[in-house]
């Protein structure tokens, strides 16, 4: 895992300035390094109280695996929108490639996810991100994304 030197801390406000998602489903704390349409790192603590550890799983509550991509997906998407040029643009998730799950995470662990912009051509972008739990590696792959304009919606 690479050492933030920007000490960048976009908080959930300024998060949510830029991405469309809300709660319960915006699943980033916190941004503490940006190159905008380069590379990112996002923050997200779970911490039990989300909805979906009800049913899964009550006796061994895990964070779905649907949930890190969703997470890593976002993250990506605030490196997009950050660039000037597509500050009017709408991202909805168009795949994943190669995502592997190395390790559980439960509640109370936080997980940082580091993405960096592979290609963005034709309106996908596709990125590698990889999820940590302090230095343990826990999820990683390539999220693409479809953007197009927000009044074509």
């Amino acid at each position: 895992m690479k050492t933030n030197t920007n000490k960048l801390k976009l908080s959930k406000g300024d998060i949510e300035r830029i991405l469309p998602q809300r709660e319960p489903f915006l699943f980033v704390d916190e941004i503490t390094d940006l190159v905008p349409g380069e590379s990112v790192t996002g923050k997200k603590t779970f911490t039990g109280k989300e909805d979906f550890f009800k049913g899964h799983f009550p006796q061994m509550p895990i964070v779905p695996g649907v949930i890190l991509m969703e997470f890593a997906g976002q993250v990506s998407a605030f490196m997009i929108l950050t660039v000037p040029k597509n500050r009017n643009l709408f991202g909805f998730f168009a795949g994943v490639d190669k995502f592997r799950f190395l390790k559980k995470v439960v509640p109370g662990q936080t997980l940082i996810v580091e993405s960096r912009l592979i290609s963005f051509r034709h309106n996908v972008a596709r990125s590698e991100s990889k999820i940590y739990c302090g230095d343990s590696l826990v999820a990683q792959g390539v999220i693409a994304a479809v953007f197009v304009e927000n009044e074509t919606l």
